[in-house]
């Protein structure tokens, strides 16, 4: 073979090794980005799927939507009101307060403070099953779920709440096995559909 062709196939090679090996870089960058982007949707997931959970739990326990009194704003906010409430607030933080301008400050704020409406018992009693079946999907869920559900059935008595809640408990048990076992054997498991 002739030195030209020997030199034109070594540089070939060399040039072709070198853009498999940018190439193999720039495929790892990518998939550490993926992997990155990956974990933050997870987390942005888990943050919407809590505060829904969170609004859910609340109408469970009998909590509904708040409003906010707007007619009392323009008098709370407004002259001297606000500047005695103001003050109030301050001696309270400082420690410093009378008990009645204490009184007063909180009589004041309680006009404009949120307002909660109650929610009815067929709304409170759906909102808990559905708790539990998320807590039986979601293992993110499970404990919110199993503490909701005790705290709710501790005023106001749940169906089926022993049983559900021992679910609770089983699934959760059953996930954390799960997260324990070998690589192996969490294969197998997938490969036969668990």
């Amino acid at each position: 073979m002739e030195p030209v062709v020997t030199v034109a196939v070594v540089a070939g090679s060399a040039s072709i090794a070198g853009a498999a090996i940018a190439a193999s870089f720039q495929y790892a960058s990518k998939a550490r980005e993926e992997k990155r982007l990956a974990r933050l949707a997870q987390i942005e997931a888990d943050t919407r799927i809590a505060d829904a959970f969170a609004t859910l739990m609340g109408k469970a326990h009998g909590r509904g939507q708040t409003h906010l009194s707007e007619a009392a704003l323009p008098i709370l906010f407004e002259g001297e009101l606000l500047d005695e409430t103001r003050n109030a607030l301050t001696r309270i933080v400082t420690g410093q307060s009378e008990h009645r301008a204490e009184a007063r400050a909180d009589r004041a704020l309680d006009v404009a403070t949120l307002r909660t409406v109650g929610v009815g018992k067929a709304d409170m009693d759906a909102a808990i099953q559905v708790i539990a079946q998320l807590g039986l999907k979601h293992s993110l869920l499970t404990r919110p779920a199993w503490v909701g559900l005790e705290g709710r059935n501790e005023f106001q008595p749940v169906h089926e709440c022993s049983e559900l809640v021992t679910r609770l408990k089983q699934f959760e048990s059953e996930e954390i096995m799960r997260l324990r076992r070998s690589r192996w054997s969490r294969l197998l498991s997938w490969l036969r559909g668990r």
